[in-house]
């Protein structure tokens, strides 16, 4: 804590030489150096310096700033660069402090921004460089430059003007005490009265000089009137003016209370305390009382000012407290490590949030001011960096996906162009298909073309392969017999009345149905369809006796499984294994229904292509038949929870 304490020594001949303290006020703040200010008086302008501290006061005390969170880029520079043209030095070095962070965000995002577009467009962050074209920066760097020299130009003005008034009232503090020292007329008081208000009217001097300056003043005022023994009724009438002046101030201290703006109370107040100093004495039988007066009075104003101080601070502590909450989101945020795109442009989102949000919340003590923002900042930069750093990776991954398809690629394209062993060459495509699944995605603007050209060489070989194999009409016309004769023995099934083992036949006969090759075109769909329509029947005929069975020892075996010690544990279990299992069958006739696609153009009957649908039905019957179990263990717990 800094401790302001404000001193004003009695300029009475009554009193003690030495100086009264004022008032004590303590405030929280620092200031790095002190500052001039002026205030416009009713006939004229005083320049008043303040202490570090009441500088600081002043300044923290003011009417917020702009909330320049919600400006943009042009309309920051626009603003630092009229605060420095228009606005008195303190005020233009406030604004520009509270524009700089958020001028520095919006261009580091900005950067942000051309940094990820750069590396998602195959960029490498090492190479990038970036350059925002509007000379914004340079705007606000010059309008900075500016400020300094006006800052540096105004100490120099003022050290000159200081040394000069040093000077002006070392030659007036002469011509006092040689009235003091010389013969008494009646003009001599009318002279010192002259003499005072010349010194009243010269104001900074060096620091170093304001005590022994004002010692001496001091000293030959009293000395003076010690010695004046003459015209007592002019005395008289000066202390009497003097104590009208004194009494007049100790109004506009009053006065002050009324006062919105602390920075003004603050100058005005130092102000009044100056003139006090400069006034001579009042009578004795006045002189405790207008002083006790005038002290209360300060006292007062100082305690509203400390007041006003104290809420001022209990809302930036308010302002603290919300913005290390986020300062705690975005440290969640830096240490973000994933592997999904879209969870980097969730964070994302958030990460924008946050700084959204850190905008609208106010000033927080000057003290944490800096510490705050940078912890802030340099979280919101590590999430960046660990984003970038994982979008670069991911697209050298890419592009090393790109180039391993790129090679499958020229390969199918070889062996579509000239093919040469059917079967050989049939088997390398396949494990050319099952190689390109498991090789990771490449870039979206290039994903569709990359996949195209690998189809349309698969395609390109199948047809050959289709027309190749179509010229063999016997073998097809041999085929249509084998099935046909398939298909006489799937009839005698349908007439058999026991059902034992003919689960095992149809699988037999569905494995010669396989391996039996193309049949001429214009049969195919005839004996494709009556084979679908008889296995039907099979089924149909047979499965009744087989699914009353099952579905009575399915009831047996999840009641069972309910009954037991934790048996409602069990039996999400068992729910759960159903699901995943029906999952990963569809996942299954997903992959299926992706193979089918190479062989979509291919002319003829491809045998891959039945076994491929024959797959899929069997296993959207065993989905239907795993779903009807969930049904099952549904219908069970219902009845179970009826029941309790």
């Amino acid at each position: 804590m800094n401790e302001l304490t404000n001193s004003m020594p009695l300029n009475e001949a009554e009193n003690s030489d030495e100086l009264k303290p004022l008032v004590t006020a303590t405030v929280d703040h620092t200031i790095e150096s002190s500052m001039n200010t002026s205030v416009v008086t009713d006939d004229h302008t005083e320049t008043i310096e303040l202490t570090e501290e009441e500088s600081e006061i002043a300044a923290l005390s003011d009417d917020e700033l702009p909330n320049y969170a919600q400006f943009n880029k042009q309309q920051l520079v626009e603003a630092a660069v009229e605060a420095v043209h228009s606005k008195d030095l303190m005020d233009a070095t406030r604004i520009l402090k509270a524009i700089k962070p958020v001028l520095d965000q919006l261009l580091q995002e900005e950067y942000n921004t051309a940094l990820q577009s750069f590396i998602e467009e195959g960029g490498i962050k090492e190479d990038f460089e970036f350059n925002a074209n509007d000379g914004l920066r340079d705007q606000f760097n010059n309008a900075s430059k500016e400020l300094k020299n006006k800052k540096t130009e105004e100490k120099q003005r003022q050290e000159a003007e200081k040394q000069a008034n040093l000077k002006q009232k070392e030659i007036i503090l002469e011509k006092i005490k040689q009235l003091t020292e010389g013969e008494e007329t009646k003009d001599s008081l009318a002279t010192l009265k002259g003499l005072q208000a010349e010194w009243k009217q010269i104001r900074n001097i060096p620091k170093e000089h304001i005590e022994q300056l004002w010692e001496s003043y001091h000293l030959y005022i009293h000395k003076f009137y010690d010695n004046l023994s003459m015209f007592h009724e002019l005395k008289d009438l000066d202390r009497r003016k003097n104590l009208d002046q004194k009494i007049e101030l100790t109004k506009k201290v009053s006065e002050l209370a009324l006062e919105p703006s602390t920075k003004k109370v603050i100058i005005l107040i130092k102000k009044y305390q100056e003139e006090w100093k400069n006034i001579g004495p009042v009578p004795k039988e006045s002189n405790d009382d207008i002083w006790n007066r005038f002290k209360l009075e300060c006292d007062r104003i100082y305690e509203m000012i400390k007041a006003v101080m104290a809420e001022n601070e209990r809302k930036r502590e308010e302002n603290l407290t919300a913005k290390k909450a986020l300062l705690a989101k975005a440290l969640e945020l830096s240490n973000l490590q994933t592997t999904r795109i879209k969870d980097w442009l969730e964070a994302t989102q958030n990460a924008n949030q946050l700084m959204d949000q850190w905008k609208q919340i106010g000033m927080v003590p000057l003290k944490h001011k800096e510490s705050i923002w940078e912890e802030f900042r340099s979280a919101r930069n590590r999430f960046y960096n660990n984003k970038n750093d994982f979008f670069k990776k991911l697209h050298a991954e890419r592009n090393h996906n790109l180039k391993v398809k790129t090679e499958l690629c020229e390969k199918a394209e070889q062996i579509a162009a000239q093919p040469l062993d059917w079967n050989k060459q049939t088997d390398e495509l396949k494990k050319m298909q099952d190689a390109w699944k498991q090789i990771g995605p490449v870039h979206e603007k290039v994903s569709d073309a990359i996949w195209k050209r690998f189809r349309t060489a698969c395609d390109s070989f199948f047809e050959k392969k289709a027309q190749h194999f179509s010229s063999q009409v016997e073998e097809q016309k041999q085929n249509l017999e084998v099935k046909n004769r398939l298909l006489t023995e799937l009839e005698a099934l349908m007439n058999r009345e026991d059902g034992a083992n003919i689960i095992q036949d149809l699988k037999l006969l569905q494995e010669q149905w396989n391996k039996a090759g193309f049949v001429p075109l214009n049969a195919k769909e005839a004996v494709n369809k009556k084979y679908s329509e008889l296995t039907d029947k099979v089924f149909n005929k047979f499965k009744q006796a087989h699914s009353a069975m099952r579905d009575i020892k399915d009831r047996a075996h999840f009641e069972a499984i309910l009954q037991s010690p934790n048996g409602d544990q069990r039996i999400k279990r068992e729910e759960k294994f159903l699901l995943e299992k029906i999952r990963g069958l569809k996942g299954d006739i997903d992959t299926w229904d992706n193979n089918l696609g190479f062989f979509a153009k291919s002319k003829g009957e491809n045998p891959m292509t039945a076994q491929i649908k024959d797959k899929i039905e069997v296993a959207q019957k065993q989905i239907k038949q795993l779903e009807d179990k969930l049904k099952l263990i549904k219908n069970i717990v219902k009845e179970s929870q009826a029941k309790a």
